[in-house]
């Protein structure tokens, strides 16, 4: 376990961070297992087009009744293969010339030619693996084998007992930017009017700032912990003894700028101290913190809130939540099931952490950076971006892109 420095709490100062950011891949890191698609999404007569990290897929059910997933260029004459349909079941049929391939991707049948035809058995679409767990199906877009499950895909989804719900979304952005929210200053004033913060006093600073980001074995950073030394003139009292509203000199005003918030607020918080937690335990690998190859994770307790950003084009992005719990009855798993789709996820997901989509969208992401204090998880999840498995050893190219692309042929 190692320490990543984090930036200095000197006032604001401009990190030399360009060209770390330009050395980060604009399609993602390859050599990972990412989500692809929802395993109810995918039925047996039509196949379903999907892009990660650039490249184009095309998503069928194969004669195991698994999903496959096939680089989306016929290797015929590159007709698109999601174009075609399942027409014969557990096979995916090109629109173009017939050509038929089966969830390993080998051509077995020419349609167009007629059954003398000599392609069979030449040709072959190139097979991403996939493999399906609680409902998700998860892709390896790397060029080598496939890496252990365990290094990329979170414990819960292997866990029997646990319970995995999702939702995805998209954002016209970078992946990059959009993980590059979490644990800095943002929370009390990017979401002081989401449903979640209306029901609590807005949270005071972010000060004393967080100590710094800690590096968990090859896949995992820790956020800093709270009570490192404020910088001089700024208060280091603990959160509790603060005042709700804080004095800003340089607007001669206070900030939240009334406190009728307070007149409801109490009720939430005497019913958050009586309800009764079960703690929700990871193993120090999947704790809370960034995690490669793309997602940020948080431990509420009774349940695990995982945001995990999949790469589709340089300027687009799909972020898919992932909500684990794990009730003790089964009158627990079906109150989970009730109160995720008609409460938590639009509370949570929809509502509350859609808010951050604005802080990746509606930005410039290579300016000149001044970084805050309360940067340093930042700073450090760059830099741990730059150990990941295959990037040291890929190039970017002109257009972002790291060779070799492929092209759906073997």
């Amino acid at each position: 376990m190692s320490v990543v420095n984090g930036p200095s709490t000197d006032a604001p100062r401009a990190e030399q961070t360009r060209d770390l950011r330009l050395r980060i891949p604009k399609l993602g890191l390859r050599e990972y297992w990412y989500p692809a698609i929802l395993d109810r999404e995918v039925g047996a007569k039509k196949p379903i087009f999907r892009k990660l990290l650039g490249q184009d897929l095309c998503l069928f059910r194969g004669q195991s009744g698994q999903v496959v997933a096939l680089a989306n260029a016929c290797p015929h004459r590159g007709a698109m293969l999601a174009k075609g349909d399942c027409v014969f079941q557990g096979f995916v049929t090109c629109f173009y010339h017939g050509f038929t391939f089966d969830e390993r991707g080998e051509c077995v049948a020419a349609i167009g030619e007629g059954p003398e035809s000599p392609m069979p058995g030449q040709l072959r679409a190139r097979v991403y693996p996939t493999t399906t767990h609680k409902g998700v199906v998860f892709a390896w877009m790397g060029e080598g084998e496939p890496a252990p499950l365990a290094e990329s895909i979170p414990e819960e989804f292997f866990d029997p007992d646990a319970l995995v719900f999702n939702w995805w979304n998209e954002w016209p952005c970078p992946w990059r930017p959009a993980l590059e929210n979490a644990d800095d200053a943002h929370f009390r004033y990017l979401h002081r009017n989401s449903v979640r913060l209306l029901m609590q006093p807005i949270a005071p600073p972010a000060f004393p700032p967080k100590g710094r980001p800690t590096r968990i074995g090859k896949h995992r950073l820790r956020a800093g912990i709270q009570g490192g030394s404020a910088p001089a003139g700024l208060s280091s009292r603990p959160v509790g003894e603060r005042p709700y509203q804080d004095y800003y000199p340089g607007l001669d005003a206070k900030w939240p700028q009334h406190r009728w918030r307070l007149m409801w607020t109490w009720m939430f918080a005497w019913a958050e101290k009586r309800r009764r937690l079960r703690p929700y335990e990871l193993s120090e690998e999947w704790g809370p913190g960034h995690h490669l190859p793309s997602m940020f994770r948080q431990n509420y307790w009774t349940h695990v809130y995982t945001r995990w950003v999949v790469p589709v084009e340089e300027n687009h992005s799909r972020i898919f939540y992932f909500h684990a719990a794990k009730p003790p009855t089964e009158l627990g798993r079906v109150w989970e099931r009730l109160h995720f789709r008609f409460i938590h996820n639009w509370l949570v997901n929809k509502n509350f952490s859609e808010q951050d989509s604005a802080g990746s969208i509606d930005a410039y992401h290579d300016t000149t950076e001044y970084m805050a204090p309360t940067d340093g998880q930042v700073v450090a999840w760059r830099k741990m971006l730059l150990t990941a498995r295959g990037v040291e050893s890929s190039e970017p190219s002109e257009n972002g892109r790291h060779e070799p692309s492929g092209n759906g042929q073997h």
